[in-house]
């Protein structure tokens, strides 16, 4: 009963954890840890390496030594017994070299009219031009920098993720608390509505008071209800992007102390308003020097014109020196036939070559082609990479005084909805001004807020666009 109970007990006990620690408000650092390790967006990336080295294995497989045993038995067309058993031992070298060496032995007939033969052959083929040097190696150098690019997009993939984890958070952060807003906002204006409502019983207020307090509820209902769906689907694409089940529980924390706009850039020390130049020439350098997608358009260069050097060698006629010895008639050989005829060194040339060299010639214009556009698109993402870099330095510059401005704004119109209904209380004026500050005040709470997220991502993006972006910092 222990074994078996014990066992139980750890398993309940597991599920409960588990699910207490999906239930229990998440951090963005703890969502992105969790998208890092569980999101399926990272699927096809990781899958693209594990291709990459299942391919570098395969292209690295033809420079390995191959053991290749032979076995046959039987008999020809005229009845004659015959076996064969050997083993050849083969390799292909780096310069287009390959090296091969065999060990057999024959047997013909039986009786007194069986022939047996046993030996060995040694081998060696060497192209001169045409499949030499780099030319041989061509595919094992495009798997090898096949698993580079995967590992490049793996971790780009990775960074983005990182941002649309935040982006993603934040959404469902500033739905929250849009809802909460609107909710408030429905509270004053019930309050209003019932306010003007006793004050038109008793004459102080017209119908048209009545009217436009009741329209102003109606909004505000409206509103919460719009935003309160907003908060369901942004919690739904932050499960997709974790990788948990649709009809989960998910809560975000949202803790006013520290605000908002100091989350996402917590993981992220070191960067400050004051820590950002006011010329962006710095970290466009460091992005030109960190970013992946600017390496491996560089290495994509050097790819194309080692593609268009092979394309370059093709051109040339395939002249092979081939050299051979054979050693026959060992053991117990039973005619010296085989030794007379095949033993000792053969060294001899050869070639073919095509007088219509129109493929050889179009692939190799075709290589050329492909450099230009490499270098072009290297080129182009540069750029693109140094826009990127001073368009997020300046939205992170931007974001520090748009939160204090915002901040003003709700503060004014709290004092404008504060003075319109003390006018309104004291019948100085109608309903119109409150209806109309509480419109104001909600669109400047509404403004502060997309200040805070805007904040909040800023200082993530300017990490993701000079290169800087660490996913290993959220990992635990």
């Amino acid at each position: 009963m222990r074994r078996v109970l014990v066992p139980a007990a750890s398993l309940v006990l597991a599920h409960s954890a588990l699910a207490f620690a999906q239930s229990a408000p998440l951090t963005l650092p703890q969502a992105v840890a969790e998208a890092l390790a569980a999101s399926p967006v990272l699927r096809q990336p990781d899958d693209g390496r594990t291709l990459a080295v299942i391919r570098e294995r395969q292209a690295a497989a033809r420079f390995g030594i191959k053991l290749t045993p032979a076995f046959q038995a039987g008999s020809d067309p005229t009845g004659v017994e015959q076996r064969h058993v050997g083993l050849g031992v083969s390799k292909r070298f780096p310069t287009g070299a390959d090296v091969r060496f065999d060990v057999n032995a024959y047997r013909y007939g039986r009786g007194g009219s069986e022939l047996r033969d046993n030996g060995y052959v040694f081998s060696l083929s060497q192209p001169l031009l045409r499949g030499f040097g780099a030319a041989a190696t061509a595919e094992l150098t495009d798997a090898r920098r096949g698993i580079v690019s995967a590992d490049r997009a793996y971790s780009e993939a990775r960074q983005q993720l990182v941002v649309s984890v935040a982006e993603t958070y934040v959404a469902v952060t500033r739905a929250a608390r849009l809802a909460e807003a609107a909710e408030r906002s429905r509270e004053r204006a019930v309050r209003l509505r019932v306010s003007s409502e006793a004050r038109a019983r008793v004459g102080l207020a017209s119908e048209l008071d009545v009217l436009r307090a009741d329209l102003l509820a109606s909004q505000a209902e409206a509103e919460l209800v719009s935003h309160q769906e907003a908060v369901e689907t942004a919690r739904d694409s932050l499960k997709l992007l974790l990788g948990r089940p649709s009809h989960s529980d998910l809560q975000v924390a949202d803790d006013r102390q520290p605000p908002l706009d100091a989350i996402a850039p917590a993981p992220l020390p070191g960067l400050s308003c004051e820590a950002v130049p006011e010329s962006a020439d710095g970290l466009v350098q460091m992005a030109l020097g960190s970013r992946l997608d600017v390496r491996e358009a560089r290495d994509r260069v050097a790819d194309a014109r080692r593609a268009q050097s092979v394309a370059r060698w093709n051109l040339l006629p395939p002249v092979t020196v081939d050299a051979t010895y054979t050693q026959r008639g060992l053991g117990a050989a039973s005619s010296a036939l085989f030794a007379q005829l095949f033993n000792g060194w053969r060294v001899g040339a050869s070639t073919s070559y095509a007088l219509d060299r129109s493929d050889e010639s179009a692939a190799a214009a075709a290589a050329g082609v492909s450099v230009r556009a490499a270098e072009q698109a290297a080129i182009d993402i540069e750029r693109r990479a140094a826009e990127e870099v001073r368009r997020a330095c300046r939205a992170w510059i931007r974001t520090a005084s748009t939160i204090e401005i915002q901040s003003k704004a709700v503060t004014l119109a709290e004092r404008q909805l504060r003075l319109a209904q003390i006018r309104y209380e004291r019948g100085i004026a109608g309903n119109f001004d409150v209806v109309d500050a509480e419109t104001n005040l909600f669109q400047a709470q509404s403004g502060l807020i997309d200040a805070q997220v805007q904040r909040a991502l800023a200082g993530l993006v300017l990490h993701r666009a000079t290169g800087t972006l660490d996913p290993a910092r959220f990992e635990p």
